[in-house]
């Protein structure tokens, strides 16, 4: 049987991966580990552990926001070379992110490893992002006959 290339198909395939809808996918995603992370936290981990994910949660959001907006204003300028000061916007914004950290282990209520962990909350988002594109992708290949 031949695959159905039918406009349709191509509509489906171009909306599951418009740059609009994966980023508001990756957005959510991220908010949903950390929440899954906490309360899985909550159950088998100290107060220090769950805290330290909240705020490592908080910081990869704030993180991943400040990334975003300057990724749109650089990119958005429609020159090739990058605004002056560019280099600078994300270079300090790793040092806040770290100094906030540091400042957040330092007072001892929040675990060091669990604030790294919770950074890391939107490698894991991606992931779940690219599964589902995978899953989408190979259901409709299946629905059209692909192999």
């Amino acid at each position: 049987m031949a695959s159905d290339n039918s406009p349709s198909n191509d509509d489906e395939s171009l909306a599951l991966t418009a740059p609009e809808a994966v980023e508001r996918r990756v957005w959510r995603n991220i908010f949903a580990v950390v929440a899954i992370a906490v309360v899985v936290a909550a159950i088998v981990a100290d107060l220090s552990f769950m805290l330290g994910l909240v705020l490592g949660g908080g910081l990869a959001l704030l993180n991943y926001k400040w990334l975003h907006s300057s990724l749109r204003a650089a990119l958005g300028t429609g020159s090739e070379k990058a605004p002056p000061g560019t280099m600078i916007k994300f270079v300090v914004r790793w040092l806040v992110i770290a100094a906030i950290a540091w400042a957040a282990n330092k007072t001892g209520y929040f675990d060091p490893l669990a604030i790294l962990a919770g950074l890391f909350a939107p490698a894991a988002a991606v992931m779940v992002e690219a599964a589902y594109i995978a899953y989408k992708s190979f259901r409709t290949s299946s629905n059209n006959g692909e192999r």
